[in-house]
C-alpha cells in the first residue's frame, strides 16, 4: 500500500463523536479476524483517555482465562509508565508529559495517545508474544 492509499484509509476510518462530557474516538484498529467494531477510545472531561476495557475483553474472548497473561501485561505496563490498568479492565492515560517551547508549556496529549495505542497493540497479542521485565518483546515459541 502506498503512502497516499494508507493516508486515505486511515483518514476515512477515523471518526469522532463529541458529547458534553466526553469524546469518543473511533480508530481503524480491529481485534482479530472477523471483527467489525473498530477500537473506541474515550477522552473524558478530566483528561482521562481510556479503552473502556475493550482490549482485555477481546483478548479474553480469544484465550478464555487471562491469568496466564497477567505478568506479560504487567511487563508491558511497566515499559509504558504513563498507561495504567484501572479496575482490572480498562487501560488508561491520566498523566501527560509537559513539553516546553520557549516560554510556552503544554501537555503532550498525542504522546499519551501514542503510548496507549502501543500498550493496546501489545496487550491485544499477549497470547503470541512475551514481554520481559525490561520491555523487550519476543514471539512465543511454546504457546
Amino acid at each position: 500500500m502506498d503512502v497516499n492509499a494508507l493516508d486515505q484509509y486511515i483518514s476515512k476510518e477515523i471518526r469522532k463523536e463529541v458529547y458534553v462530557d466526553h469524546i469518543k474516538l473511533f480508530l481503524p484498529f480491529y481485534f482479530g479476524s472477523g471483527s467489525t467494531e473498530p477500537l473506541c477510545l474515550v477522552w473524558d472531561e478530566n483528561e482521562k483517555l481510556s479503552d473502556c476495557g475493550r482490549t482485555l475483553s477481546e483478548l479474553e474472548k480469544r484465550v478464555g482465562d487471562l491469568a496466564p497473561y497477567m505478568q506479560n501485561i504487567s511487563n508491558i505496563l511497566n515499559a509504558y509508565g504513563s498507561v495504567t490498568l484501572e479496575s482490572g479492565r480498562r487501560f488508561v492515560v491520566r498523566d501527560y508529559q509537559t513539553c516546553v517551547s520557549g516560554e510556552d508549556e503544554y501537555k503532550d496529549y498525542m504522546g499519551g495517545l501514542n503510548m496507549l495505542l502501543r500498550v493496546l497493540t501489545l496487550v491485544s497479542i499477549s497470547d503470541v508474544i512475551t514481554v520481559d521485565e525490561h520491555g523487550t518483546v519476543s514471539i512465543c515459541q511454546n504457546r
